[in-house]
């Protein structure tokens, strides 16, 4: 275990002072045949472009403000939405200035969007994405209102179809997003995020977030941040190397159905071989008040779903809390390097030394810790795991509950097979 422990050490120090603009290397390609575009954009529709190259960078500080009922307020550079259709697409943005966006008056299905580099809503071939946010501080404020979106991305592809996709993304500086609305707001950062993308070849993603970032809502909100990180997709192959160094806050309160959720080099519901790296530095905390059926969820080098061979390696250092008060019938999940609802081989390594506490106060609540262990997965499993940090779960006031922390085991194994426990 000693060499275990000093590889993971070396590995994080690495991550924390080696630059992101390392060439990548070349992915294979597929072939795709489904195409989303969940995503919000204001762009046209552009086809027949067979290579797209966009460069820009930013370094004029930006201040947009909207003093009535609505409105929305962009903020992008180098990047492609709007349904364009090109062969291949290779997109390089940076923003090294200061943004303030503000909506005011009680604003209604407004949006305020930055965007870096990023690719949204889209069809190509083979897309590379590199984009940067430097600036500090990057600030967004809605008052009032309802069905509010908040969104910073930075490298980052959703909602489109491809058939190999690279994304590099950094976020460093401090950034904060801040809403009074009542119901349905979104706040959203990405930083070399995939998600809804169909992507038949390889998708390899690369995010960092390196400053501190704050999310705020006084009403109902789904809060998320991603580095790194995967969601959906039919990839043969997924890599992912997600880093979050600096503070993360999520805070909401009142209202029903709301989610705080931080994925960092984590991968969902995709198909295929998966190899899933994530690494926390900074204190994470998500508190929410006086909410109905909520969720709360940090995953770090997790995966969830999947067809293929799957590999995890997490380390996270710094303390990582969550508190729902006041909050009937709330979730609450960690996963560090956990594996779950997966059919091929397993390989899982996790080094945790921060604190982990989770706390509800209410009628109903479940709270469960994973650190690389394995459930409902088969058929080979190895796992690799150290935890010194404090582990803590709470519930009061709860008519019925339940609580897990799994520790490098393995739970419902999907068929029998070698199991190897390397604690």
């Amino acid at each position: 275990m000693t060499r275990f422990r000093l590889k993971f050490l070396l590995v994080l120090l690495g991550l924390a002072s080696s630059p992101m603009h390392a060439q990548l290397a070349g992915l294979k390609d597929g072939t795709s045949n489904t195409l989303q575009f969940p995503e919000k954009s204001g762009g046209g529709s552009l086809t027949g472009i067979n290579n797209l190259t966009t460069r820009g960078s930013l370094t004029g500080n930006v201040q947009q403000s909207v003093d009535g009922a609505s409105g929305n307020q962009t903020l992008s550079v180098a990047g492609a939405e709007g349904g364009v259709n090109t062969n291949s697409a290779s997109l390089t943005g940076g923003i090294s200035a200061d943004i303030n966006q503000n909506i005011g008056d009680s604003a209604r299905s407004a949006q305020q969007r930055i965007g870096a580099g990023s690719l949204v809503g889209s069809r190509v071939g083979r897309v590379q994405t590199s984009g940067e946010i430097t600036g500090a501080p990057v600030f967004q404020s809605i008052s009032g209102g309802a069905g509010n979106r908040q969104v910073i991305e930075a490298g980052s592809v959703s909602g489109s179809q491809a058939s190999s996709v690279v994304t590099r993304g950094e976020i460093r500086g401090g950034v904060t997003q801040v809403q009074s609305s009542t119901a349905g707001a979104t706040q959203s950062l990405t930083a070399g995020a995939v998600s809804n993308v169909d992507a038949a070849g390889s998708i390899l993603a690369r995010g960092t977030v390196a400053g501190a970032v704050s999310q705020v809502n006084s009403g109902n909100v789904n809060q998320s941040i991603e580095a790194g990180s995967v969601r959906g997709g039919s990839s043969l192959e997924v890599r992912t190397q997600g880093d979050i160094l600096g503070n993360v806050s999520q805070t909401a309160g009142r209202g029903s159905g709301g989610s705080q959720t931080l994925q960092v080099g984590s991968v969902s519901n995709t198909l295929g071989n998966v190899d899933a790296r994530g690494t926390t530095t900074g204190s994470i905390s998500q508190a929410i008040r006086s909410s109905n059926n909520v969720q709360q969820g940090v995953s770090v080098g997790s995966v969830v779903g999947g067809s293929g061979q799957t590999i995890t390696e997490a380390v996270s250092t710094g303390n990582i809390t969550q508190v729902a008060t006041g909050a009937n019938n709330s979730t609450q999940a960690i996963s560090v390097g956990g594996a779950e609802n997966t059919s091929g081989a397993v390989t899982t390594r996790a080094f945790v030394s921060g604190n982990l506490e989770q706390i509800i106060s209410g009628a109903s609540g479940t709270q469960n810790i994973n650190l690389g262990s394995v459930r409902n997965s088969g058929v080979n499993i190895t796992t690799d795991v150290v935890v010194s940090g404090n582990v803590s779960q709470s519930l009061s006031g709860s008519g019925s509950g339940s609580q897990r922390v799994l520790v490098g085991g393995v739970e419902g194994a999907q068929q029998s097979g070698n199991v190897v426990n390397d604690q």
